[in-house]
Parts: C-alpha cells; structure tokens; sequence
C-alpha cells in the first residue's frame, strides 16, 4: 500500500508529508483548496509528463517521493528483474523535475528510466482522474480492459502477436526493395556488375594518390628540376667551384696542423666540409640522373590521377570507403542473382507469419470470450451494489476480420439500464454520474482481479447525489477492505466512511499562496463534515447532524466489511 507521500517546491506546497493508512482514506477541502495538487503530485512521482507550473515559483526542483510498504508479488518480481533491493517490501519511488525540464526517477535509491518506473508503479497502483470515465467510450480501452482482466496468458499473446506482425512488416519492407520485374532486375543487375568491374578494375591501393601527385610535380617541372640540379653541382664541382676553395684551404692548412691541437681541428674541420661537399655533389648528380624527362610517362601518371578522382568521386572518400561500396554492390549482386529464391523465402516469411499471428489471435479471442462472460457477472455484481436495479451487462466480442496489433477481435460494452430495455452500447446510454459510477465498479473488480495495492479516485462522485451517493460511500468501503483506497471528494456521505481523513487548505501569507495537508482527528473530522454538510452556517443540530453521519458510517461500514461482500 501507499504508506506516504512527500512533496517539496510541488505547485503552491513549499513542502508536505502526508501519511496514509489501510482502508479508506479520504480527502476534502474547499473547491479550488488544491485537492487536486495531491493527486497531481501522485501521478507525477509515477512518471507522468509534468506540465508547466510544477515547480514552486523561486525553487531550482520540485521532488515528490511516494513510499509503499507490503508490496505485491508483481512488484517484486518486476523489481528483481530490475535488480532492485526490497529485501523489507518497502519501495520509494522517487522523482525530481528540474528547471529545464529534465527529470530524475529512482526506486530504492537505483535511478531508472520512466518506462521501467512506469511498469513497477503499474503493479502498486491505480488511479481513477476526472472524466476518466469517458476512456470508457473507446473501444480500445474497453479490449485493453478485458486483456488486463484476462492476466498473463492474454499479455502474452498480445506480446507474441505484435512481434509477429513487426516481423512481417520488416519483410514486407525487404520484398518490396525488390525489383518488381525482369527487365527492371537485369537493369540493377548491369549496374551492380558496372560498378564492381570499374572499382576492381581500377584497383587503388591505399596510398597511390598522393604517391602520383608527388611523382606527376616532378615529372610536371622535370626539365626545370635538372637545370638546377646541374647549376648547385656545376657550383660545387666545376672552375673555381666549391670543392676546388676548400681543397686549397685544405692543403694550407695540412702544413700547420702539427704545430698545435687547435690547428688540427681548423685541419679536420676543413677536412669534413670538404667530405661533405663531395657527399652533396653525388647526392645531386644522382638525384639529376634518375629524372626523367618523359612526356608520356606524365601522361600516364595524369591519366591514373584522372581515375583515382572519378572512383572517388563515385564510390567514395578514400580507399576504405571504396571497398566497403564494393563489399555492399557484391552482396546486392549476390542477392539479385540469387533472387527468385530470396523473393521465396521472404514470401514464405510472410505467409508464415501471417498463420502464426492469426493462430495467436485465435488462441487470444478464446480467451478474452471465456473471460468475458467472467468479468461481464462480476461488473453486473459490483454495478447492483452501487444502486443499479435489474441492470444487464454484456461484454460483446466479434471478429474484425484482420489481426493487428490487439488481436482480431472487436469489443463494445453493451448495457441496459432500465428494466425491459435491449442493452446498447454504453458510450450511447450511460450518462457521466453513470459512468462514474460503471468505472468505479470496473475498478472494484480490475483491483480484486489483479492484486493492484492501492487505488486513487479522483472525485468519483461526479454527478451523483443522494442514495446514489451513499451506494458509492459503501463500495468504496467495501473495496477498501481489502485494497486502500485514496479517494478526493466533495460529499459528506463518502467522507463520512473514512479510515483516515486528510484535509486541505488554502491560505495567503505575506501575498504568497500556500497549501498545508491535515490530517484530522475525531474532532478534526466532525468540524469537517460540519463544513460540507452545512457550508458557513454551521449551527448545533448541523453538528449533531455530522456526528451521527459519522456514526451511522462507522457502523455500516462494520457491517459491510464483515461480510466482505464483493
């Protein structure tokens, strides 16, 4: 069950704690007190979208943290798939929005994704919104209703089914990427083999081009390079050249190299600049030697540059690229040569998937028929207890002739809420207090089915008044027998059944707007329903008034629990 709730910078709450206990718990207060700020708190910790206005004017956050204590055997088994500890059955579901819109969930301290918290709290919790009801109208709603109800099996089948078709459409998808016909195959076929002809033919080695650019600049300028390489040699080997000024210098200075240690080195010095003068020549004679001045061999290399650019350009940026196209072009080759048989064996898939998903649906719709009549006896039950006279509910099933992503079955909620009227689809007949009141009972049963822990009603008695109302004040009683039950509400008969009574109020202080959360003892609780029974005008018979519907709630609700009537 809920056991807390904690709310920090939420809306107009600088910050709450609000405790909630077994049974029924109820909360009132002013219309426009912020009621609806709780649930809204609830609903956000659990990972519904925040919209603007969620954050306290002035705060960085807002943090709102649910703990829930004796959970489920389905929230514990999601949590340990997740590897999340609750070794003491308590889980606390933590979520902090931030100014940018980001937002941080964690249970148990482990920070998950939305999807996963979304999962857990789907096994803790269930909450009924205003004008949730209307989702009573769409027939998906409806089938998705009768699937949870159906457990396990059903979601399983569901699983399987949607797997199926995404199979199916995936190969769809690859058969149509086929050509449609022969001559538009051979034309994809002339292309490919084109294609892998010039790339392999071209055959770039990784490298190539700037090797060619480098050889095209000398062979480009070879006559110019020559010219002078020959000038530097003619410069150090020729009339008066280099070489013949140091070796004069070297043989003036081999006279007097003995004469002291520093002469020796002018001497050897002289020596190694003339060694490397003679290296140099040699080096430019050779360099000079090995051009070639050759037209052609330059428009060999112009012609090879020419192609490396074209493949480029084509196939892509550099060598690596160009063989990852090749690799791609030979196995689409490959495919198309073998095309009759791929086209085959998608054909198959497809055929096979098909049969699989129908088969799937078909074991789904048996199902859902013999659960159908299930959960049609038990709303009509739960219906009968909150004020329905000789009500008939049916839950009708047809086939819709194709399998999707929910099955093949088609779903309308059929009711009659008059004696010897035909039933007629409940979008059609039911008015909103009634279709309050049909949710409620759906969610009487949908809790009792699926072990849910804790339900949330948001003003279920919308629309309602009267002996209506008190049929609803007992259901929730009743539920909340075994299953709590949170519940926000305007009418005194319904508060009157609480367990714990929670109150809030609205106040201005120093021009600020702030909301505080009580929760009302004995007495607290008499001046409560005072209020509501009465408005301002509060005298001693209206008090008496609220102590006696108190009383006579207390005792009904004895009463009811103790036989636990479902």
């Amino acid at each position: 069950m809920l056991s807390s709730l904690h709310v920090k910078n939420f809306a107009l709450i600088d910050e709450a704690d609000i405790a909630f206990g077994k049974g029924l718990n109820i909360i009132t207060g002013e219309t426009g007190a912020g009621k609806s700020i709780i649930l809204g708190a609830i609903v956000t910790a659990l990972g519904e979208r925040s919209g603007k206005g969620i954050i306290k004017e002035g705060a960085e956050s807002a943090l709102c943290e649910l703990t829930f204590t004796d959970v489920g055997d389905e929230a514990r088994r999601i949590c340990e798939e997740e590897q999340i500890d609750i070794c003491d059955g308590t889980i606390t579901l933590t979520r902090k929005i931030m100014q940018n819109g980001r937002s941080v969930t964690r249970i148990n301290g482990e920070t998950l994704n939305t999807v996963t918290a979304r999962a857990i709290a789907g096994a803790l919790i269930d909450i009924y919104g205003q004008n949730e009801h209307r989702l009573l109208q769409d027939s998906r709603s409806q089938l998705a209703i009768l699937d949870r109800f159906c457990g396990q099996d059903a979601a399983v089948l569901l699983g399987e089914i949607s797997r199926l078709l995404a199979t199916r459409k995936k190969t769809e998808e690859e058969l149509a990427a086929f050509p449609t016909d022969d001559s538009s195959r051979a034309r994809e076929v002339d292309r490919l083999e084109f294609e892998i002809n010039e790339i392999e033919e071209a055959a770039i080695k990784e490298g190539e081009e700037e090797e060619l650019k480098e050889q095209f600049k000398i062979l480009a300028s070879a006559r110019t390079i020559k010219e002078n390489l020959y000038g530097a040699g003619e410069a150090l080997r020729g009339e008066s050249g280099a070489s013949d000024a140091t070796s004069a210098a070297l043989k003036f200075l081999a006279h007097v190299s003995d004469f002291s240690e520093e002469l020796s080195e002018l001497y050897n010095r002289a020596a190694d600049i003339d060694s490397m003068i003679g290296d140099l020549y040699s080096d430019i004679e050779r360099f000079a030697d090995g051009i070639e001045d050759d037209e052609e061999k330059l428009a060999l290399t112009d012609k090879r540059l020419d192609l490396i650019s074209h493949i480029k350009s084509r196939y892509g940026r550099d060598v690596a690229e160009i063989e990852r196209y090749l690799e791609e072009d030979k196995k689409a080759l490959q495919k198309l040569m073998e095309c009759d048989e791929e086209i085959a064996r998608l054909k198959a898939v497809i055929d096979e998937t098909k049969k699989e998903a129908a088969l799937a649906a078909g074991k789904l719709s048996k199902i859902r028929h013999e659960q159908a009549k299930k959960l049609a006896a038990l709303i009509s039950g739960a219906l009968e207890d909150l004020g329905f006279n000789k009500i008939l509910f049916d839950i009708q099933l047809s086939d819709a002739g194709t399998v999707r992503e929910s099955g093949c079955d088609e779903i309308e909620f059929m009711i009659s809420l008059n004696p010897g009227a035909a039933p007629a689809p409940l979008a059609k007949v039911a008015s909103g207090g009634e279709l309050s009141r049909i949710m409620l009972a759906i969610k009487s049963v949908m809790a009792h089915a699926e072990e849910i822990d804790s339900l949330v009603f948001d003003e279920i008695d919308t629309g309602i008044s009267g002996r209506t109302a008190q049929k609803v004040a007992e259901k929730l009683a009743v539920i909340s027998g075994s299953t709590q039950v949170i519940c926000i509400t305007h009418l005194s008969q319904i508060a009157a059944m609480a367990d714990e009574h929670i109150m809030i109020e609205k106040s201005v202080e120093d021009d600020s707007t702030k909301i505080s959360v009580t929760s009302l003892d004995d007495r607290g609780i008499n001046s409560e329903l005072t209020r509501m029974l009465s408005g301002t005008l509060i005298t001693r018979t209206v008090e008496e008034g609220a102590r006696e519907l108190k009383e006579l709630a207390d005792s009904r609700k004895k009463e009811l629990r103790s036989s636990m009537k479902f």
